[in-house]
């Protein structure tokens, strides 16, 4: 894979019920396009207009699924991502054509869901099916909105103005960094998969005549990947990265009509896409020396997927309809000229430095029992290789010594350390010698400076102040020489005050022992400090006082102790309470909500009336939708009806007019206003359904919080001991039917189809974020209640 190679392509139709198959044939190898557009009348006996147009790309994909896609597109470039190599898919077409779709799907349908959900899914099956290796996974998420890039997975996801945005900086290899991006770490499927969705809602999209979701900017999905094996101790790292593009759609204003923020929105999708069409141009004539990649945003980060070090493929989405036949041939131009660009991918590897030295020490080591082997089979082996030692450069030392003394001392030679170090002993001993050699001189200069004369008073004067500090402030009488060493004086030198010292001592010793068993027994030790007031007297000021502080401890210092001989009663009577089992969770929680706890159960059951009373509006929604669908197709069977039993001669045509009679007409009235009707209660219906997940949020986080307090009132009650009814303690609050629904969903669904699970779960947990709060109970539920914890 590190040879050059071009870009693939393959285009994908849009399925549509009007396809121009006189205008549009496919090769039956599916690789190849024919178009044919016949000469307008309209431009006379003599025009030059061309009327076919033939493309060859590597596969095309007519009405085919998302599966078929993703197996043709991304295998080959996920293998390469795993292995270490860079790969990046981008979707390039009309607006409307499908790209949206292709790269991200359905997300309400697991079955219809796009490139980059199936991408995150083999990435991390691949990860659990090797073992052998540890890979870590990050996501970030970003968009090009007015040449402005956004961090969708950044703390405040929104266009920064001025020079506040996210820039495009090189590395020191001259690959292209954005600087401030936000790169996620994602150790699960649903994790990765809730930052898709999380960033879906944050993309700009807008309406126009050709497409209802519009995306507005330029996405990139990018996966970034890290791998080391676990088996061997290897310090090779490798690095690679997955870029899923999904491009702005190219737009004409003759079609979509758009004015305004969308007008404006328009040209900066033209713009960009005009200078990636420019790069590509540039990429695919090999005389160009300088390719214009800094011309936008979108080109410079995408530097390495455009000639550069990457497994890239492009996904040319078109419309075979006959207003959309120019598009097409447009799209199908721009994806030739990317069939001209090569890649060169390399294997991204980098080295631990922290492996790297602990490889080094190892080679190090064995390259030292190596040569140590050596030395012994030459008999060599007092032959030294380690560092030397304290004592065994002391008598190294000592040999220089003797060498430089003697001239007949010879020094042996057995390795090139020792010969370093006697070097080193070398320079030690001279700097030695000359430090020796200046201190004499300066101690000379000074001796012959000074005169007797005038040293004898003022030694005299120094010597007399210095006795009278000793005196002062040394300890002791002073010796005969003038210095106090610190003897005792005479007075204390008495038999009473080595005794007396003995006697400290062991009365700390015996303060220890009566401390120790202080913790043991209290009636042992207050009969031992009765009997030691007998000897206080004889002891020191010091041992009893210690003995008294025995007899002053608090009570609070004994708490933990036997009562003492007499003391039963109610401290007994406490104990034995304290060891009583404490009563069952089950009916202190119950007490538990009508006490302390009746705010939070308060709140708990308001939220699930209200959740309940929008399921019940829902449910009646429900029905009032299926009610309509039921009338709108009975009013297109009688439609459908009228029109078949119609006669030839019944209709009066008047030009490219049908006229037709009064009841067809009342029909076609009646189905305008179902339709109507019917769309108001379908949106009805999905804004009910959306303060469902957000109830169902609501009502777990009060249940949550109410057993959190719970747990530590009960905690700070009765502390861990085991209840009475035996049971671990876990309290289990009734769920209503719509947590019932859910519990019985998610079984279903795991045992229909497991791998779906972290895709669902993802969503809803992306729709819950993004709701926005409406019940003021949640101010509550955030606060403190009045009982405290």
């Amino acid at each position: 894979m590190s040879k050059s190679k071009h870009v693939r392509v393959v285009v994908r139709t849009r399925p549509s019920a009007e396809l121009a198959d006189h205008m549009v044939k496919f090769t039956p190898d599916r690789k190849a396009v024919h178009i044919h557009i016949p000469k307008s009348i309209e431009g006379g006996f003599i025009n030059n207009q061309q009327e076919d147009w033939d493309f060859r790309f590597d596969n095309l994909l007519h009405n085919a699924s998302q599966e078929a896609v993703y197996d043709e597109c991304v295998n080959s470039v996920m293998k390469g991502l795993l292995d270490g190599y860079n790969g990046t898919i981008m979707a390039y077409g009309q607006t409307g054509a499908g790209k949206t779709f292709t790269m991200t799907g359905a997300s309400e349908n697991y079955k219809h869901r796009g490139l980059i959900p199936r991408s995150i899914s083999q990435v991390f099956r691949e990860i659990n099916d090797r073992p052998q290796l540890s890979y870590t996974a990050r996501i970030s998420y970003i968009e090009i909105y007015n040449e402005q890039m956004v961090d969708l997975l950044g703390t405040i996801p929104e266009v920064v103005k001025g020079d506040g945005g996210l820039n495009v900086v090189e590395d020191q290899n001259g690959t292209a960094q954005i600087k401030g991006l936000t790169v996620r770490v994602a150790n699960t499927e649903e994790e990765a998969l809730s930052y898709l969705f999380e960033g879906e809602t944050t993309r700009s999209i807008a309406e126009h005549q050709l497409n209802r979701n519009s995306s507005r900017s330029h996405c990139i999905f990018t996966i970034w990947l890290e791998s080391r094996s676990r088996v061997e101790s290897s310090e090779k790292v490798l690095y690679s990265k997955l870029n899923l593009v999904d491009l702005a759609g190219s737009e004409r204003l003759s079609k979509t009509q758009t004015t305004g923020v969308s007008l404006r929105e328009a040209m900066y999708i033209n713009k960009s896409l005009t200078f990636l069409e420019q790069v590509i141009i540039a990429l695919a004539d090999k005389k160009r020396g300088h390719i214009p990649y800094r011309q936008s945003k979108l080109t410079n980060v995408l530097r390495d997927a455009l000639g550069g070090n990457c497994n890239t493929l492009m996904i040319a989405n078109i419309r075979c309809e006959r207003e959309y036949i120019e598009e097409t041939i447009s799209t199908l131009r721009f994806a030739t000229r990317m069939m001209c660009v090569t890649n060169t991918p390399e294997l991204n590897v980098q080295y631990d430095p922290v492996a790297l030295i602990k490889k080094y020490e190892r080679e190090i080591r064995e390259l030292k029992q190596e040569l140590s082997m050596h030395d012994t089979l030459s008999n060599r082996s007092h032959v030294q290789h380690e560092p030397f030692t304290e004592p065994q450069r002391l008598e190294l030392q000592k040999q220089v010594k003797n060498f430089l003394e003697n001239e007949d001392e010879e020094l042996e030679i057995v390795s090139l350390r020792q010969v370093k170090e006697i070097f080193h002993q070398m320079r030690v001993l001279y700097k030695t010698l000359e430090q020796e050699n200046e201190d004499w001189q300066r101690i000379h200069k000074n001796s012959i400076a000074g005169t007797s004369a005038k040293e004898e008073p003022h030694d005299t004067a120094q010597q007399g102040q210095r006795t009278s500090d000793d005196r002062e402030d040394g300890v002791g009488d002073l010796e005969g020489n003038g210095f106090g060493v610190g003897l005792a004086p005479i007075v204390g030198r008495g038999a009473g005050g080595l005794a007396g010292g003995i006697g400290g001592v062991r009365a700390k010793d015996k303060h220890r022992k009566s401390r120790v068993s202080l913790q043991t027994s209290p009636y042992t030790v207050r009969q031992d400090a009765e009997d030691d007031d007998a000897r206080s007297e004889t002891m020191p000021d010091g041992a009893t006082s210690t003995y008294r502080h025995m007899e002053m401890l608090a009570p609070a210092d004994l708490s933990g102790l036997l009562p003492l001989p007499g003391q039963g009663g109610a401290t007994a009577a406490a104990h034995n309470k304290s060891l009583a089992p404490p009563p069952s969770r089950a009916e202190e929680f119950e007490a538990f909500k009508r006490g302390r706890g009746a705010d939070m159960s308060r709140i708990l059951a308001e939220n699930k009336t209200i959740l309940k009373d929008k399921r019940r509006i829902a449910k009646e929604s429900a029905e009032s939708v299926n009610e309509l669908k039921k009338r709108i197709d009975a009013l297109k069977e009688s439609i459908d009806r009228k029109r078949a039993g119609r006669g030839i001669g019944a209709e009066v045509q008047s030009g490219d007019e049908i006229i037709i009679d009064e009841e067809e007409y009342v029909f076609l009235n009646s189905l305008k206003r179902l339709k109507e009707e019917y769309r108001t209660q379908f949106d009805s219906l999905r804004s009910v359904r959306a303060d469902i997940e957000y109830c169902s949020r609501l009502v777990d986080q009060c249940r949550q919080k109410l057993m959190t307090e719970f747990e530590q009132w009960y905690e700070a009650q009765y502390g861990g001991q085991i209840p009475e009814d035996g049971s671990d303690g876990q309290v289990e609050d009734m769920m209503d039917i719509g947590e019932k629904f859910d519990r019985l969903q998610m079984a279903r669904m795991s045992q229909e189809d497991p791998d779906s699970l972290p895709f669902y779960n993802a969503r809803k947990n992306s729709v819950r974020k993004t709701q926005k709060p409406y019940i003021f109970a949640i101010q509550k539920l955030l606060m403190p209640t009045k009982a405290g914890l």
